[in-house]
């Protein structure tokens, strides 16, 4: 997994030192993050020519002789190297037939966006208390061949600009580490063993065996389910507590479930038929898992994955 840098990060300093020790920062993050299992410092194409100072760009920090030359070779030979983010935004969108943009306060966001389809995590220079934070608002657009309207919604990046950030995400990072998922075959195959406090309905193993990682719908569905199971390792007491889980999560309005009962209704491994109402999002697209809480034995049953049930 990499870490992808957040573009938007980048001003001028007053002072050219200022820059140094914001980079010099940056690099402690990247040395600390990769000790937890990332590798790549992602980066967008033209980085070099930003300019961290007046007359003092990323190129010249490269350059510099006052600056540590081990940290200046690290950023070099982990930050520069292609794919940049640009690559990886544009594989995602032709993968998926999806066209993609991010904003971040009304300026294109092309680092978080990136960190947001991969379900990585972004990092900024730590420059500014808006950066000071484990995660980062953005607004995402889509537009796909299969849906002629453009979809939009506000998402959630994880981030850091400082190493205590990572210890604040170190939960999550875990989680993350673990073995990838290439496709939704093996998500089926291995979910007893990578979701053991979930329980998938058969149906599900249809709805996702067409699925790869080049999906970016299938990278948001392995977050959400992890979502799930984090809560339920943590769920000792108590009633299924929707407030918990990091993303929306809600159930169906009456109205949807009279319509759409007998679609929302799913037979269980134990031969039971419940209503799914409980439901997460998930993007690009009007994604849905919908689940149903078992609060005896505090394990959640999957029943649904794949777009909103019309």
């Amino acid at each position: 997994m990499d870490l992808f840098f957040n573009e938007l990060s980048v001003k001028q300093a007053g002072h050219p030192d200022i820059a140094k020790q914001w980079m010099c920062d940056l690099m402690k993050v990247y040395k600390s993050a990769s000790k937890k299992g990332f590798k790549r410092l992602r980066t967008i194409q033209n980085i070099s020519g930003e300019f961290l100072a007046s007359n003092y760009s990323f190129s010249h920090w490269l350059k510099d002789q006052s600056v540590d030359q081990v940290i200046r070779l690290l950023f070099r030979t982990q930050a520069l190297n292609s794919p940049f983010i640009e690559d990886i935004l544009e594989k995602k969108s032709e993968s998926g037939d999806k066209l993609f943009e991010f904003k971040h306060n009304d300026k294109i966001a092309k680092g978080l966006g990136a960190a947001f389809l991969l379900d990585s995590l972004a990092v900024s220079l730590d420059n500014s208390p808006e950066w000071d934070k484990t995660s980062v608002l953005i607004h995402a657009a889509y537009f796909s061949d299969e849906k002629p309207d453009l979809s939009e919604t506000d998402e959630a990046v994880r981030h850091c600009c400082k190493a205590t950030h990572l210890e604040s995400l170190k939960r999550w990072i875990e989680a993350a580490n673990k073995p990838p998922i290439p496709d939704g075959r093996i998500l089926w195959l291995k979910r007893k063993l990578l979701f053991p406090h979930l329980i998938f309905c058969e149906d599900v193993r249809r709805q996702i065996s067409h699925l790869h990682e080049n999906h970016a719908e299938f990278v948001q569905i392995k977050k959400r389910l992890f979502e799930l199971e984090t809560y339920c390792v943590a769920w000792e007491t108590g009633s299924f507590d929707p407030k918990s889980i990091p993303s929306k999560v809600t159930r169906e309005s009456s109205s949807r479930i009279e319509k759409y009962g007998d679609k929302l209704t799913v037979s269980c491994p134990d031969s039971r038929d419940r209503l799914f109402s409980w439901h997460s999002r998930y993007t690009p697209g009007a994604g849905r898992i919908h689940f149903d809480p078992d609060e005896g034995d505090r394990q959640i049953r999957v029943g649904y994955i794949g777009l909103k049930i019309q």
